[in-house]
């Protein structure tokens, strides 16, 4: 990005300043190609010629602390020959939070080469700031400290209704002033890697016509249904008298175990018919508006917008409670993308690296390759702040508390190469390796085993009874076995010997201080032993076979992990061959949660906290990557493994997306035989397992296979579309 003028009005850096920018200017030709880079602090909606093209661009500030990231959009389809106008709203936040660092300055730098001429952000530019968006009333509570996002006043009497539109006149507002510092806050030009958001247009809710011509005799409040939990902007169509109130909520506005509040929006009305939509964007199942008495409402209803991916994977059987419990997954992982993954979209809207790792995971079994996307900005993000802190941070990029959550940050550096396996994407590798490398380096070691390093607080999960010693040696087991498989795989191994000695003197430790007989331990509150430290022993490895089937016995009692770790204990049964066991586990623990009419899943077992937390999903993953069986046995699914195990399912049916297309398999066991479907994608082998019930059902199959001792047939296949 050539151009570094920033634009803006000078002193006007207050919390949620909302500014109008526009550039007149006229073309001889029209314009096959206008390539525009925009870059804001904080987001901005932009119209050319009166036509809205990006709806909330720009991303919370840049991958380090010192850097903004700027939009690339071509804009030559919008442009005439003649007269052109571009009109861009940015929104300042002019806060801090736990998903933005405040520049302290807003601004606009804008730069747009046509047809060999260059359009920038200078003085020529007019500037307003919008006069509707007023003061929050000082009665109204903020939205909590961790947000980024206020609260939005929107006073109707002080619209200037299309001020975007060509023939607006613009002649006596204020030339932009360049802001000569705005650039050293800012620091360096990064361009976004995600896309602009999937805008999925305005909506009715579902019980929107049964308000129509409704008349407010006195102040009440509307719950208005969505059909799902969705990230919207709310629309109102009323007709008033002037200066009525209007007070829009989401029905998770209230986080009541933190007494804290999301974001809310009020509008003021002017007189006779007016129709607005509140800017900031907030989720829910239901939205709430309380309005005052004498106002008639025409419609209610809202815009949806979302992270710009599609819905690819799927996984359906016989069994209605798992199949709820899927879907129930993807829309949690789903409501918690948007320009970064988060914890939760209304309390926090923060990039936790635990919640981060758990949700790369899902996707890679649902969602198409956009998604990675924002997986690898998320960690361009945390590399970027790690060099510049020192150590590698939990939550980034934070401009409040900086958080270091060892354990999180551990299940993260196993996830980068975890990541690699499933998309054989090796591009974000360098950075992620280095980042790595100097936080494992921060790890004392002593008698063998990791000394315990407790970061911003003692955090090995939620719930009680964590076996934190034991938990934190698997974790950084797993972290260096993925920073040795990096450094092989970019030709670094010479750097890669401490962390093997490292690796294998907790190997040759672990079982003499942990394994009591039966089951791993260390020290636990209750004095018994934590499913979460043993199932962690399994993932990593460090626990033999022969010590499974006691392991088992401990996560069928055990129930200490919150939903966080509740995932790493369904894989640790499914590893150890009890994929009935996990089963078992999901119906009980979730049983609440799937039954519940809400389509998103909890921070906890119980409603407290926020009810669309996407840590919660990791049953997407058990079902289809063990009970479905794909997952891969090469980087990339180049070749990969679909080893299904039913248990009492009678038909199970899964997609997966995968680097080289869309796998897919359908089984279904009918009498004395298994019948498989299978859709093997190009430039790939896979490693199939039939069920064998009965072994004269494969005399006809045409196809050659071996037998294994635990009841399958396996067949070895290539591209191509299979019915065994």
């Amino acid at each position: 990005m050539d151009n570094r003028k920033c634009i803006w009005k000078k002193g006007e850096n207050g919390e949620n300043t909302w500014m109008c920018l526009v550039k007149k200017f006229d073309l001889n030709s029209d314009a096959n190609k206008a390539l525009a880079k925009i870059a804001v602090d904080s987001k901005y909606w932009l119209y050319v010629n009166g036509r809205p093209v990006i709806f909330e661009g720009g991303i919370k500030r840049g991958p380090d602390r010192h850097s903004i990231y700027y939009d690339e959009v071509d804009l030559g389809e919008f442009l005439n020959q003649g007269r052109n106008t571009i009109a861009i709203l940015v929104l300042f936040f002019g806060k801090q939070g736990f998903s933005h660092l405040d520049s302290g300055r807003g601004g606009l730098v804008f730069e747009m080469d046509i047809n060999g001429d260059t359009i920038c952000s200078d003085e020529s530019w007019k500037v307003k700031k919008h006069p509707a968006y007023v003061s929050a009333d000082e009665k109204d509570e903020k939205s909590n400290f961790r947000l980024s996002e206020s609260n939005l006043y929107f006073d109707a009497g002080k619209d200037i209704p299309g001020w975007y539109m060509p023939d607006y006149d613009t002649s006596d507002w204020d030339n932009a002033e360049v802001i000569d510092d705005a650039p050293s806050y800012w620091g360096s030009f990064h361009k976004r890697i995600i896309p602009q958001l999937k805008d999925f247009g305005y909506k009715k809710y579902i019980n929107s016509d049964e308000l129509k011509e409704h008349k407010t005799k006195e102040k009440e409040i509307f719950k208005m249904k969505l059909p799902y939990n969705a990230q919207i902007t709310p629309v109102l169509k009323v007709i008033a008298p002037a200066g009525r109130r209007i007070t829009i909520k989401a029905d998770n506005y209230v986080d009541a175990l933190y007494d804290t509040k999301s974001v809310m929006s009020v509008y003021y009305t002017k007189a006779g018919y007016q129709e607005y939509e509140s800017l900031g964007w907030m989720n829910g199942e239901y939205i709430y508006y309380e309005i005052d008495e004498g106002v008639t409402i025409q419609e209610l209803g809202y815009h949806e917008t979302g992270y710009n991916t599609e819905f690819v994977g799927s996984f359906v059987c016989n069994d209605a409670f798992l199949n709820k419990l899927w879907q129930k997954s993807l829309r949690t992982l789903y409501i918690t993308m948007r320009d970064n993954f988060m914890d939760c979209p209304d309390r926090e809207r923060a990039q936790w690296w635990g919640d981060v790792n758990l949700e790369m995971q899902q996707m890679l079994y649902c969602l198409d390759e956009r998604a990675l996307l924002l997986y690898k900005k998320g960690v361009e993000m945390m590399s970027g702040w790690t060099l510049d802190s020192g150590y590698m941070l939990t939550v980034v990029p934070s401009g409040k508390d900086q958080f270091e959550l060892p354990m999180q940050n551990l299940a993260g550096i196993w996830g980068f190469w975890y990541y690699y396996r499933y998309t054989g994407d090796a591009s974000f590798l360098p950075q992620a390796y280095e980042a790595s490398k100097e936080y494992l380096n921060l790890f004392e070691m002593k008698d063998g085993l990791v000394v315990h390093r407790t970061g911003s607080w003692d955090w090995p999960d939620w719930g009680d009874n964590a076996d934190i010693a034991p938990m934190e040696n698997a974790w950084y087991y797993m972290a260096l076995d993925s920073l040795i498989n990096m450094a092989e795989l970019l030709g670094k191994q010479d750097e890669s010997g401490s962390f093997i000695t490292r690796k294998n003197d907790i190997k040759n430790s672990y079982d003499k201080s942990f394994w009591k007989g039966s089951f791993y331990y260390n020290k636990t509150d209750n004095g018994k032993p934590d499913d979460r430290a043993n199932a962690l022993a399994v993932i990593s490895g460090l626990a033999e076979p022969d010590k499974y089937a006691d392991i088992v016995e401990v996560l069928e009692k055990a129930t200490n992990s919150s939903p966080y770790m509740e995932k790493y204990v369904l894989d640790a049964l499914c590893i150890a061959g009890r994929i009935d066991k996990a089963i078992i586990r999901m119906k009980t623990r979730y049983k609440e949660m799937v039954d519940y009419d809400y389509s998103t899943l909890w921070e906890y077992w119980n409603q407290d906290g926020t009810l669309n937390h996407a840590w919660s999903g990791g049953p997407l993953i058990t079902m289809s990557k063990y009970i479905a069986g794909i997952r891969p046995l090469e980087a990339g699914h180049k070749r990969f493994e679909i080893k299904p195990c039913l248990v009492d399912l009678t038909n199970v049916k899964c997609d997966v997306p995968s680097a080289k297309g869309l796998i897919s398999v359908e089984i279904s066991k009918a009498d004395d035989r298994y019948c498989m479907k299978l859709k093997i994608p190009m430039g790939t082998e896979a490693d199939v397992y039939l069920p064998v019930i009965d072994q004269k059902s494969l005399s006809d199959i045409g196809y050659e296979y071996s037998l294994t001792a635990d009841g399958f047939a396996v067949f070895k296949l290539k591209e191509g579309e299979y019915y065994l």
